[in-house]
């Protein structure tokens, strides 16, 4: 018997999008799904809506709780599933629709713990393919160096994972609500794989909402930020990997301050301990940015240019 796939939907104020990632989920070529939206405290009609999706169709069920933000959401809907593989889906997202029937067949077939494809991502009247750039299978330890690559995309949508590899230390403490999530928690996920596989096919069709949170950054303060580097260290101590990626961690951090904080204060302790470390031989780029960032206006002016100049000549 084919097994079944349970396909999460967190969804906060996604009143505008959630019939269209729902409609995605429901339209895979692969039917043995459910599909469990999870309203996450919205003060929209993203929680009538759900409840109406859940009327017209028997796979589709709701959980409403309060706002906790998208690590919890992601929890509780990991406990809602009755499925041993779960495929993460933003509500402002569509699925592809080989998407599910391609990753679990990887999984299965590869005896992969997660499987990743690509997505297309669309912004306005602009599409491209956004490709991983490797393709193969890693082991656990592999994959824990992978997501510190600058080219890695660390998100947890669109992808397909065992059940069993979501454990409860992977997530932040309760009451937490900090950026980057998926990557702090495919950081700690990593400690419970054993073979993750990448493949450039496209499964998921991620939408640029300048309204979300990776957009506005409304999460990157520097006290979230410190908590988020500071569970990350805690998690790579305790396995005995911090040694080991400590120039990675160092790049991460200065990609971060560059590219999600502003104004910022380089009188921090912690960031002026970044911006003060030089134990290690960083790739250009980034001693480049170790060394503006202590002009933060003059660094946020060449991070906003170098963007525009990418988005021309794209």
């Amino acid at each position: 018997m084919s097994p079944l796939v349970s396909i999460l939907i967190p969804a906060y104020n996604a009143a505008p999008f959630l019939s269209r990632s729902v409609a995605s989920a429901l339209s895979q070529t692969y039917d043995n799904i459910e599909v469990v939206i999870v309203d996450d405290g919205s003060t929209d009609d993203t929680g009538a809506i759900a409840d109406a999706l859940a009327a017209q169709d028997s796979r589709v069920r709701v959980v409403h709780q309060e706002n906790r933000g998208l690590a919890e959401a992601r929890r509780s809907g990991i406990k809602a599933a009755t499925a041993d593989f779960l495929v993460h889906l933003d509500a402002d997202d569509e699925l592809l629709p080989n998407a599910v029937a391609f990753l679990l067949e990887k999984c299965v077939g590869e005896r992969l713990d997660v499987a990743y494809g690509s997505f297309i991502k669309v912004n306005g009247e602009e599409t491209f393919e956004v490709p991983h750039p490797m393709e193969g299978v890693l082991t656990g330890d592999e994959y824990l160096h992978f997501l510190f690559d600058r080219r890695c995309m660390c998100a947890s949508w669109g992808n397909l994972f065992r059940r069993e590899v979501w454990n409860d230390d992977i997530y932040p403490p309760r009451g937490r609500v900090l950026p980057s999530e998926d990557v702090l928690m495919n950081i700690c996920m990593s400690a419970h794989v054993n073979r993750v596989g990448f493949y450039n096919k496209p499964v998921v069709k991620y939408y640029y909402v300048p309204t979300s949170l990776s957009a506005t950054n409304r999460l990157s303060s520097l006290d979230s930020w410190e908590t988020f580097f500071s569970l990350v260290e805690e998690n790579l101590q305790q396995r005995g990997k911090l040694e080991a990626l400590r120039r990675e961690l160092l790049c991460m951090k200065l990609d971060r301050l560059a590219f999600y904080v502003y104004p910022l204060d380089t009188s921090r302790p912690w960031v002026k301990e970044v911006l003060d470390d030089h134990n290690y031989r960083l790739p250009r780029s980034h001693a480049i940015l170790q060394r503006l960032l202590r002009y933060p206006k003059l660094c946020h002016w060449c991070v906003i240019n170098n963007r525009r100049l990418k988005k021309l000549f794209r």
